[in-house]
């Protein structure tokens, strides 16, 4: 494994920002515009690539509502809700 070192820097406007160098997101087959995930853990992050997939659902108009009206009612976008609903029934059919 190849450890980089990157220089936490400070913009005028007080955001902090790293550069990743070309190798570096070349390796890891990152893009310009690619979504990324920072998961804390211990004193670091972990950060990865958000992937996306496509999935067609198929609700009549009354469902699609009541759904809708969950994930308000949680604070959710649409797609956070359902995104929460996918994970958690993969983790219950993973510990089957």
């Amino acid at each position: 494994m190849k450890i980089t070192e990157l220089e936490v820097k400070e913009s005028f406007d007080g955001e902090l920002y790293f550069r990743l160098p070309d190798d570096l997101l070349k390796r890891l087959g990152w893009e310009e515009g690619d979504d990324l995930k920072f998961i804390p853990q211990d004193d670091a992050f972990i950060i990865k690539k958000v992937k996306y997939e496509t999935i067609e659902l198929d609700f009549d108009e009354e469902e699609l509502l009541k759904y809708m009206t969950c994930a308000h009612e949680q604070n959710l976008s649409f797609n956070e809700f359902v995104e929460q609903a996918l994970t958690e029934i993969i983790k219950q059919q993973d510990e089957h």
